[in-house]
């Protein structure tokens, strides 16, 4: 038997390294779900964790991004990449995300957000790849919407359904922007072939140098009316493990295994988020909420294991 080509090893090694750092992100996500939601019912305001985030970011990753400031050739990305990548993931992303979770449960962002991911991914990357569904993941993509159904359905019932339905409502349009926001982002990675940790240093340096003036001269905050701890926890989690991490995690996943195929393994944030809300937030599973678990993790497998079809013309 001959012995398999390099590249075909190559490629086999950074699928492997692909799926691995997409595991380390739906733990990563699933915990911003949780932390999201304790910073929701806190006195922290949406621009308070986003300033929290930002500047903790910048902060670390400065000795990176400020040589790259300063010196235009060393420079990878064009300006308006870094300025739409930040729009979209820096700012927007998380300010959504954040106002969602002072008005909805953490299991509604839960499987909202990741929940339908895989779905605005596959829209926008028809639009900007030409990239086709194969059928095996439309399959898998019928057991997501059935399990983010049946999830959704379930936080609806018992002690949810007497929360001001106005308001819950308010939070789900939240994150369901955040998800078209973040699918937006995760498929122009693959557009402009971008590297991760470029991608990740030209997001933190524009968000930095364009929200925090503004969060400082002319946004709501309480700062120093939150507890030292709460402070810490938001600017460790989101502004390092999130965004140091994960969005390096997220973006060099993409670039090894595709977009659409990472949105799909996303959806298996909403189990992994709920499970770990049961004993950090004292959230329990009913039946339907545990069915909607099971279809949306099968679904999500089914999905990541199918072949994408060669684009429309090639």
């Amino acid at each position: 038997m001959s012995p398999q080509p390099a590249s075909a090893s190559a490629s086999g090694k950074g699928l492997e390294t692909g799926y691995l750092l997409a595991a380390v992100t739906i733990l990563i996500w699933a915990g911003f779900v949780v932390v999201s939601r304790i910073a929701g019912k806190s006195t922290l305001t949406p621009f308070d964790v986003a300033a929290l985030r930002i500047g903790t970011a910048a902060l670390v990753l400065s000795p990176w991004w400020v040589p790259r400031l300063l010196n235009p050739a060393l420079r990878q990305l064009r300006w308006y990449q870094s300025a739409l990548f930040a729009a979209l993931a820096g700012v927007a992303y998380p300010l959504v995300c954040y106002e969602g979770f002072v008005h909805a449960p953490a299991s509604h962002g839960a499987v909202l957000i990741s929940g339908t991911m895989p779905f605005f991914t596959t829209i926008f990357a028809f639009v900007l790849l030409g990239e086709r569904a194969a059928r095996v993941r439309l399959l898998g993509l019928s057991l997501i919407a059935a399990g983010v159904a049946a999830m959704f359905a379930a936080n609806f019932t018992g002690a949810a359904s007497a929360a001001s339905s106005g308001s819950v409502l308010f939070g789900d349009l939240m994150f369901v922007c955040a998800s078209a926001l973040w699918s937006l982002f995760g498929t122009l990675l693959k557009f402009w072939k971008v590297r991760a940790f470029t991608v990740t240093l030209g997001v933190v340096a524009f968000s930095a140098m364009f929200y925090l003036p503004i969060y400082a001269l002319a946004l709501p905050k309480n700062l120093l009316q939150t507890p030292m701890e709460q402070v810490v926890l938001q600017a460790v989690f989101q502004g390092v493990i999130v965004v140091c991490v994960a969005m390096w995690t997220y973006a060099k996943a993409a670039e090894l295994i595709g977009p659409s195929k990472l949105a799909v393994l996303t959806s298996l944030v909403p189990a992994t988020a709920t499970l770990m809300a049961i004993p950090i937030l004292g959230e329990s599973l009913s039946a339907a909420a545990a069915i909607g678990v099971a279809l949306t993790s099968i679904g999500a497998l089914m999905g990541a294991m199918a072949r994408t079809p060669e684009p429309r013309g090639s």
